[in-house]
């Protein structure tokens, strides 16, 4: 399977910008806190590598030059001049795509380690093979407490993403979880990523709305469903990354 799709005109965007508050890590940004052998976000790096995405893009803002140490000359790198959330940072890579781009991956620096190579490859042919404008990784969850839900239809098509804070009691009962990690049509990408407003809350730009977007306009959106949730590991709090230590050594 790994060798019958071609990831060259594919482009990996790797979100390592934030600041990560809940790790207290003030002199680093928490994607270069160790795991294993390599940073967190290394990981992710080599295995989009092994997969054989085209171009990779590091997007570094908060102590950037953490990042830059971390992985070299192994990415591109691109700026997040303010911390306004991941759907403007992922709009502040779009400029460096290569003009041989047609599909563009976006994966969370610091929950993408376990993300094997032939993840991605799936991801890429799915997106192909379905002709998606937009593909997301699901994932089901024992205890999704805290994680944005997949909202289906009774014929399974996806209606929305519903985050915790504005589900109600029967959404919050849903086991199918947003991880993250998209696959785009470039063209869909370019057009429309203007269209996420900024939350109110917060004054963040968030690419979860890229899903909505999408809907709202008629363009074809799927999620790729796995059941095995080790491959996506959130590295928040201090007691995910010990969590996260301990499976490393098991693999």
């Amino acid at each position: 399977m790994i060798h019958n799709t071609n990831l060259s005109t594919t482009s990996a965007i790797v979100l390592a910008a934030g600041r990560g508050t809940r790790m207290n890590s003030t002199d680093k940004n928490k994607v270069v806190l160790p795991l294993g052998s390599k940073p967190i976000v290394a990981h992710a790096v080599e295995h989009l590598h092994e997969a054989g995405v085209g171009q990779i893009i590091a997007v570094v803002g908060f102590q950037s030059d953490s990042v830059r140490q971390a992985l070299g000359t192994s990415v591109d790198y691109a700026i997040q001049k303010e911390q306004l959330g991941t759907g403007d940072a992922l709009k502040s890579a779009l400029p460096l795509l290569n003009p041989s781009i047609t599909t563009v991956l976006s994966v969370y620096g610091d929950d993408s380690a376990f993300y094997p190579p032939a993840l991605y490859i799936e991801m890429v042919q799915k997106l192909e093979s379905q002709n998606c404008d937009l593909l997301f990784l699901t994932i089901h969850k024992n205890n999704p407490a805290g994680l944005g839900r997949i909202v289906r239809d009774t014929n399974g098509k996806i209606l929305r993403i519903v985050e915790e804070k504005n589900a109600n009691q029967e959404e919050k009962e849903i086991q199918e979880i947003n991880t993250g990690f998209y696959c785009f049509k470039r063209n869909f990408l370019e057009t429309y990523i203007g269209q996420i407003k900024k939350n109110e809350l917060t004054g963040e730009y968030y690419a979860t709305d890229m899903v909505e977007i999408a809907l709202q306009n008629g363009k074809s959106v799927d999620a790729h469903f796995v059941k095995d949730d080790s491959i996506w590991h959130g590295v928040n709090r201090p007691e995910d990354l010990v969590a996260a230590q301990n499976k490393i050594k098991h693999e």
